[in-house]
C-alpha cells in the first residue's frame, strides 16, 4: 500500500475543511426555499439601517435594533459585499442589510429553523399535529365562547392554526418565531388589522373584529 506524505495528507484535510466552510457559508446565505435559514437576527450593538436597495448610500427605510428578528428573503453580492433582503418579523416593509451584520436566528424552541416552513401547506390539507378548543368571539361585543382548532407545527416557533367557529366560519392564524403574525383574508378583513399579546401561557389575539385566546402549548407542543 502506498503511503501519502504527511504534507499531502495535511494539505488534503485543509482543502476539505476549506471546501466544507465554503459550502456551509453558501448554505447559510441561501433563501429558505433553497435550504437557508428561515430568519436572521441582527448582530450590531448600535443597530443597523435597512436600506431601500443593496447599496450603502441607498435610502434608509428603517433602523433595526441589535437582536431584531428578520425574515430571510435571500442574499446576493452587490457592490463588493453581500446584501440580504429582509422583512422585520412584525412588519410588511422590505429592505436590504449587509450579511456581515446578520446571523441565523435561533427560535424560542432552541432550534435554528432551516428551509421553508410547510405548516401552512399542511394546515390547508388538514394535516394537523394537534386539535383542541380555545376561547373565541366572532363579532365585536360578543361574549367569548368556544371554538375548535387544528394546529400544524413547524420548527423555530412556526405554526399555522385553523380555528372553526360554531357556525362553521373558519379563520387561519399564522405564527412565526413563537409570535402571532397575521391571519388569512376573509370577508371579515385583510387579516393584518390585529392586536396581540401574551398573558401568562396564553396568546391573546384580535384579528379584525374577532378575538381568540390560544394556549402557548398549541404552538410549541408542550
Amino acid at each position: 500500500m502506498k503511503t501519502l506524505p504527511l504534507l499531502a495528507i495535511c494539505t488534503a484535510v485543509a482543502l476539505s475543511a476549506s471546501e466544507a466552510r465554503g459550502a456551509d457559508a453558501e448554505a447559510s446565505l441561501a433563501a429558505p426555499e433553497d435550504g437557508g435559514p428561515r430568519r436572521w437576527q441582527v448582530s450590531a450593538p448600535d443597530g443597523i439601517a435597512m436600506q431601500a436597495s443593496p447599496a450603502p448610500d441607498a435610502r434608509a427605510i428603517a433602523t433595526l435594533a441589535d437582536g431584531a428578528i428578520l425574515a430571510n428573503l435571500g442574499c446576493a453580492p452587490a457592490g463588493g459585499r453581500v446584501w440580504c433582503k429582509v422583512r422585520p418579523l412584525h412588519g410588511r416593509a422590505r429592505g436590504y442589510v449587509p450579511a456581515a451584520f446578520l446571523q441565523p436566528a435561533r427560535g424560542p424552541d432552541g432550534t435554528v429553523p432551516m428551509g421553508a416552513d410547510d405548516s401552512a401547506l399542511r394546515a390547508r390539507r388538514g394535516d394537523f399535529d394537534a386539535n383542541g378548543t380555545l376561547s373565541c368571539a366572532q363579532v365585536r361585543g360578543q361574549p367569548m365562547g368556544r371554538c375548535t382548532f387544528g394546529v400544524a407545527r413547524g420548527t423555530g416557533g412556526d405554526a399555522t392554526v385553523v380555528v372553526t367557529f360554531s357556525n362553521g366560519f373558519r379563520r387561519t392564524l399564522f405564527f412565526a418565531h413563537g409570535a402571532f403574525i397575521s391571519a388569512d383574508a376573509t370577508m371579515s378583513g385583510t387579516g393584518f388589522d390585529t392586536d396581540w399579546q401574551t398573558e401568562g401561557d396564553r396568546h391573546v389575539i384580535r384579528v379584525d373584529d374577532q378575538r381568540y385566546t390560544l394556549p402557548s402549548a398549541a404552538i410549541f407542543g408542550r
